[in-house]
């Protein structure tokens, strides 16, 4: 369960990432038009501008945001009824101690950096000026603001349903088995013992 927890906060914390972005076009070589240049466009956006843009979308508070609602997310769904008062406790600390250093305040600037060279190469100056813009807008913070509480609405819906979804395709699949075949397999050319 705390698999998938920590999975679909891997997957928010790129939500950034694609919520806005355009498909790079593919070169002749098979690469993305991303790897196909590293050098950035003459009009991309400045580290400046877009850290600007980080800190108007609240990309900061969201992280944390994400974070408090799945720790309580994850509290409801662990199964603890066989552990004692203090064994729950102790439980509810590990956690809440590894996802405050999971999101410490370095990583999440770490974080942001490692987004802008991304964001360079989909967004101009002019795009990024237009982003600051609506998020500096009346509707634009109301969209900032109401995204916690939708975050922290859906988190106890969305992971329970995750879970179920992991288990039905596990099954549908009959992956354990097909796992244990693959692995019993010996690896060509290696001698069975």
């Amino acid at each position: 369960m705390r698999t998938i927890a920590i999975l679909f906060l891997a997957a928010l914390l790129s939500l950034p990432l694609f919520a806005q972005q355009k498909t790079a076009p593919v070169s002749a070589s098979g690469q993305s038009g991303a790897a196909a240049t590293s050098a950035l466009p003459e009009n991309a956006a400045t580290k400046e501008q877009l850290l600007k843009l980080f800190d108007v979308m609240a990309i900061n508070k969201q992280l944390q945001s994400v974070v408090q609602s799945m720790a309580s997310s994850m509290d409801q769904m662990m199964p603890m009824a066989n552990l004692t008062d203090k064994q729950k406790d102790e439980m509810n600390k590990l956690q809440g101690e590894m996802l405050a250093k999971l999101m410490s305040p370095d990583f999440i600037d770490t974080y942001l950096l490692e987004m802008v060279p991304i964001y360079q190469k989909h967004f101009t100056k002019a795009d990024v000026d237009q982003l600051i813009a609506f998020y500096s807008s009346v509707v634009g913070q109301k969209f900032i603001n109401e995204q916690p509480l939708i975050t922290q609405e859906t988190f106890p819906k969305v992971i329970p349903l995750m879970q179920q979804r992991v288990q039905d395709v596990l099954k549908e699949m009959n992956y354990d088995q097909r796992l244990k075949q693959i692995f019993a397999e010996e690896p060509e050319g290696k001698p069975k013992t």
